[in-house]
């Protein structure tokens, strides 16, 4: 009888089956067209990358690491160093699970796909700008002029903005102070994850964004909206639910099980480094 795999090799043989390389062609967007397969096979293969060089990660379920991943399929998000998606475990009622979670840039990708999105950016506000930053408020409407400064700003963030420049619609701006940050970090999944922890203004900065497209015209911005959306869901399960929609829309069939218990008490968990002791190349033919 042949020994049981575990831990990565089974996440390594799960990810090159052909249900699951099946599901991600189907979940990619219609736009790879004829070279879905090979799009899905190099995007089975940027998920067993990320997974490798996370042993925590590692310690998820197969079946919660190709339902995270099919979210960042469904948005042709690639799971990468850039930072545009991130795969996040999270510990579930004692079991190791893998979330999806949108990274900054990845917002901003999603918005200049349109094609309508002539700019966006987002920028922090320090105590020691406050003086210079001036923020005025019109009909709902924000205007925000901070000048460059080649002083390195000092003291704690106060606010923080966002603004996009919409073809036919002008720039729409937001601003958050930092006890509405703070709030929306209190209400997210992992309030005190290494995210929150470690780079701060980078979230702070996804926060804007991620509000900012609650504002901007849905017709024009069907993937930017939709990945705020996902990435907004306070439970797993209804990020699962939302994406399973998706799914069940493009091919009209259940091809992944929706169903997921949540626990409030998820928890995040750190990983290292750390390659396939095997030393073979995934998925070879």
């Amino acid at each position: 009888m042949a020994e049981q795999q575990t831990g990565l090799a089974v996440i390594r043989t799960t990810l090159q089956s052909k249900g699951v390389i099946d599901l991600f062609k189907s979940v990619l967007p219609a736009a790879v067209g004829e070279h879905a397969k090979e799009a899905a096979e190099r995007f089975a293969k940027m998920v067993y990358t990320a997974v490798a060089m996370s042993p925590t990660l590692q310690q998820c379920s197969d079946k919660s690491i190709v339902k995270a991943s099919s979210i960042s399929a469904s948005l042709n998000l690639d799971i990468d160093s850039r930072g545009l998606a991130y795969l996040v475990p999270y510990r579930n009622k004692g079991v190791m699970e893998a979330q999806f979670q949108i990274g900054y840039m990845g917002l901003i990708e999603l918005a200049f796909r349109s094609g309508k999105v002539k700019a966006i950016n987002a920028h922090c506000i320090f105590e020691s700008e406050k003086g210079v930053v001036k923020i005025s408020r019109l009909n709902g409407q924000y205007a925000v002029e901070h000048p460059f400064s080649f002083e390195k700003p000092s003291g704690a963030m106060v606010a923080v903005y966002a603004t996009a420049q919409v073809d036919g619609f002008g720039a729409q701006t937001i601003v958050l102070r930092a006890d509405e940050v703070e709030r929306f970090r209190a209400l997210s999944k992992a309030p005190g994850s290494p995210a929150w922890v470690n780079h701060f203004d980078a979230m702070a900065k996804k926060t804007a964004i991620r509000q900012l497209a609650k504002f901007l015209p849905k017709s024009i911005l069907d993937d930017f909206s939709r990945g705020a959306a996902l990435d907004e869901q306070e439970s797993y399960a209804d990020a699962q639910v939302a994406a399973q929609d998706d799914i069940n829309a493009t091919t009209g069939t259940n091809l992944i099980d929706a169903a997921f218990e949540t626990n409030v008490e998820q928890t995040p968990e750190s990983g290292g480094a750390v390659m396939d002791s095997s030393g073979e190349d995934f998925m070879k033919d």
